[in-house]
């Protein structure tokens, strides 16, 4: 095992060039298929969030105005708008009473299925330019991976990466949480190489900019990144407090040097969004955007500031308005949530959703070897003469840890208490800083334990390799497989807004179905995949139709009316579960009526 390990360490570089080409080439076939066979019927279908994110994006890049899906920042959009500019695909009119609204699920359909564009080969590109991102993320982890604990736990940490199932599944895709688990983990971890460097006396500067830069970046990719500032603020003060006190006040001066940055970042990036929204278009959004239950004084005052007009304020203004759609959003929670046999509304499917799923969405070789990782740590931490308080002091005495600790702590306990429950996605940021935490740990407690978390990692591969391509749907045994997650929730956990739509698609094309009922959820234009035989069907308020007729069905769709406490039985699909004929992908279920 040492030859082994000291193989690793001699071919870093080869061994961590092969691991990142694995990663991408896995995640875009994951997502385009057989794409030389055509785009139409290959790879996924566009997820629910990606109909309004992209043309979003496109649509920030040609008008620089900011009124469509205001309630995310624009980078990712952005980077995924960028090589639509080449292709130059027409965006659609918006109508004078609306110029102002955010109207983005009507505005997406329509640039993507009613202009004229061709929605395939837009994914394509846009899907294409977020994996490269990412990727190129992850080299930047691995680096800063290494040079913070070294070469090994660098790559463990990226086997980990590039064979969990969950981060390959939303790497290509054009959403939020990969790209902001990646901004998190580099930014906490040029953070920490800053504190080290900083109590060295050593050259701590380019951390420093390189926390800013980072931080900014995930500033401007979700609003949750605004817990990694007080995250990484106060896991730093106590760093120093315990480690270097006299330099207390010296690092308290750097966060003021720090905050303001990375404000003026934000708010020149957000601005380049505002220059033709116009006075009156910003105090419009400021105005339906703005909580109620809020002081008004505290709109009052953000009207006067865009009524300034002044560039980098109005990109501030912008973001802040974000902020507050996104409270809206969190505190409303509108959506219906499939968990564990229950359908929930916006109360929320409780404090054990993100526990569950966890556990159930996570591989069990890592989540074995996280096991072992918690029980020696404990076990060495209580063991021994030192106090309590000593063993306490050593711990934040490491500013990996101290700043690692705060973080997860702080978000954990936001995302816990958050009633906006729609994918395990949502607690990346923690599960990724957990790839890295896994193998210091397992370095650090006992050398001789690599070789059980080498075994390990075997079993996350074997997931990785028994799933494929059907990531997004992945459960490990515990949840069910990737055959019946569905089960334990679904959403993006599962059936995100329909990602077979293609292959249900093809084998209607292959098998020549002429009329076919469905129920399935989706924000894409189904009779453009599927045909004009398609025909949406909903058993809540249709009668079936006629003997013989094929009803397909998506895993979301499914579970909430079969889990909807409100419908008497003859309004359920449990009634056709014997007439399952085919199953499409793993979330299209294909009925027929006997």
């Amino acid at each position: 095992m040492n030859k082994f390990l000291g193989f690793l360490e001699s071919k870093y570089l080869l061994t961590s060039f092969s691991l990142i080409t694995i990663f991408f080439f896995s995640a875009f076939f994951v997502a385009h298929g057989k794409f030389w066979e055509g785009l139409k019927f290959s790879g996924l279908a566009l997820t629910s969030d990606e109909v309004s994110h992209i043309p979003a994006g496109y649509y920030y890049l040609k008008t620089q105005k900011y009124f469509i899906n205001a309630e995310h920042p624009p980078l990712i959009k952005d980077i995924s708008g960028f090589p639509l500019l080449f292709l130059n695909p027409r965006l659609p009119s918006i109508p004078e009473h609306l110029k102002y609204e955010n109207i983005q699920w009507e505005f997406g359909g329509n640039f993507l299925f009613k202009t004229g564009n061709d929605p395939d080969k837009i994914a394509f590109l846009s899907r294409n330019s977020v994996l490269l991102l990412n990727t190129l993320l992850l080299v930047l982890t691995f680096i800063l991976v290494k040079k913070l604990l070294g070469k090994i736990v660098a790559i463990l940490s990226l086997l980990l990466f590039v064979f969990s199932p969950n981060v390959v599944a939303h790497s290509p895709l054009v959403a939020f949480d990969v790209p902001l688990s990646f901004f998190v983990i580099l930014s906490i971890l040029s953070f920490s190489l800053f504190l080290k460097k900083f109590v060295e006396n050593s050259s701590y500067v380019p951390y420093f900019i390189c926390s800013i830069i980072f931080t900014s970046l995930a500033l401007l990719t979700k609003f949750q990144a605004l817990f990694l500032i007080f995250s990484i603020f106060s896991g730093g003060a106590i760093f120093i407090f315990f480690k270097e006190r006299k330099k207390l006040f010296k690092y308290l001066t750097y966060l003021i040097y720090f905050s303001l940055c990375t404000i003026l970042i934000v708010g020149f990036w957000c601005g380049l969004h505002t220059l033709n929204m116009g006075i009156e278009g910003l105090a419009h959004q400021i105005g339906y955007s703005y909580p109620s239950e809020w002081p008004k004084i505290g709109k009052e005052i953000l009207i006067k500031i865009v009524s300034l007009n002044c560039f980098l304020l109005n990109g501030i203004v912008e973001y802040l308005v974000g902020v507050m759609m996104m409270v809206s959003r969190v505190k409303g929670a509108w959506q219906a949530t499939y968990f564990m046999g229950n359908v929930y509304g916006s109360e929320g499917a409780g404090i054990l959703y993100f526990p569950i799923l966890f556990l159930t969405k996570e591989t069990l070789g890592f989540l074995i070897a996280l096991s072992i990782v918690v029980i020696f740590t404990l076990v060495r931490f209580f063991k021994g003469r030192s106090t309590f308080k000593q063993k306490l002091v050593e711990c934040f005495q490491n500013p990996f840890f101290a700043v690692s600790f705060m973080f997860i702590s702080v978000y954990l306990i936001f995302s816990l208490s958050m009633r906006l429950n729609i994918g395990i996605r949502h607690i990346f940021p923690v599960t990724f800083l957990l790839y890295i935490l896994v193998p210091n740990g397992i370095k650090n407690l006992n050398r001789r334990l690599i070789s059980l978390f080498l075994i390990l990692l075997c079993f996350h591969f074997l997931s990785f390799v028994i799933t494929y391509p059907y990531f997004l749907s992945y459960y490990n045994i515990l949840g069910g497989g990737k055959w019946n997650g569905y089960k334990i929730a679904t959403d993006s956990n599962y059936d995100w807004g329909g990602q077979d739509v293609k292959r249900l698609a093809k084998w209607i094309k292959e098998n020549k179905i002429e009329k076919i009922y469905g129920h399935i959820f989706s924000n894409v234009d189904l009779k453009y995949y599927l045909g004009e035989g398609y025909e949406y069907f909903n058993i809540r308020f249709q009668n079936l139709p006629p003997k013989g007729s094929l009803i397909v069905v998506s895993a979301f769709e499914l579970q909430n009316v079969n889990y909807d406490k409100g419908l008497p039985p003859e309004r359920k699909y449990f009634q056709l579960e014997k007439n399952l004929i085919k199953r499409i992908g793993t979330t299209m279920f294909v009925f027929r009526v006997d």
